[in-house]
């Protein structure tokens, strides 16, 4: 009987300092979940870096994609050309 009553303190101290200790499973959770979405967004980033890496290699590559970006997406225009803008 007395080591039963003791087990059973033991196990009601450890869950009771589980649930609403300094460290709690609930604590433990929240955690998890913020290293989840923080994993996504490092892979997320990860793609897009390699992205950049592929236009960056495409620019200094080619001088014909450089003035296409140059043109398409910084308005530079050549010689007298002259950009025109249309309202929707």
């Amino acid at each position: 009987m007395g080591v039963r009553l003791v087990y059973c303190l033991a196990v009601g101290v450890l869950l009771i300092g589980t649930l609403r200790g300094e460290t709690s499973i609930f604590d433990y959770f929240k955690l998890r979940k913020s290293q989840e979405v923080l994993e996504a967004t490092v892979d997320k980033l990860k793609t897009g870096n390699e992205d950049l890496s592929e236009e960056i290699r495409k620019i200094k590559g080619s001088p014909d994609y450089a003035r296409k970006v140059l043109r398409d997406k910084y308005h530079v225009t050549e010689g007298n050309e002259k950009i025109i803008f249309f309202a929707d």
